[in-house]
């Protein structure tokens, strides 16, 4: 999979190689995890673009959200099929370690999006991302005036 250059803001963000990060195992393609990751990078960016808070620093935080996603997903659906509470070896009831999963990606998601500025609730908190035009302010700068000609 190759890199896709998406702008938004002026910023030029690489998308991440998801096969990279979502290899295929031995007994298991992950092709539907893969195109997931991208559907989801997608529809953030579109709405970090929509509000103007998206910046190139956020590339890592938006990743880690859309694994975080994937995670949450697959360890729901595996709490979905066993349960949340399964016995032990020994006959013992205990948490599904995929119930344990499915709470620790909620917590990544929730402090990723929050960081983002994505719930409407901190969309108003977060800072509007502006490009580095390149000027430079110097001390003289707060010295001199323009003259009205």
């Amino acid at each position: 999979m190759s890199f896709t250059s998406i702008d938004g803001n002026g910023f030029g963000i690489e998308e991440p190689d998801w096969g990279c990060l979502i290899p295929d195992t031995d007994d298991e393609s992950h092709s539907d995890l893969r195109e997931k990751a991208h559907r989801e990078w997608n529809r953030l960016l579109s709405s970090l673009r929509r509000y103007k808070t998206l910046g190139a620093e956020n590339r890592h935080q938006l990743q880690r959200l859309v694994l975080a996603y994937l995670r949450y997903d697959i360890a729901a659906s595996n709490v979905m099929r066993h349960g949340a509470v399964t016995k032990s070896k020994t006959g013992v009831a205990m948490l599904s370690m995929y119930q344990v999963e499915m709470r620790q990606a909620d917590a990544d998601a929730c402090s990723a999006e929050m960081e983002l500025g994505i719930p409407p609730r901190r969309r108003g908190q977060t800072a509007k991302a502006t490009k580095d035009t390149g000027a430079k302010t110097t001390a003289a700068d707060l010295f001199l005036r323009p003259v009205n000609g």
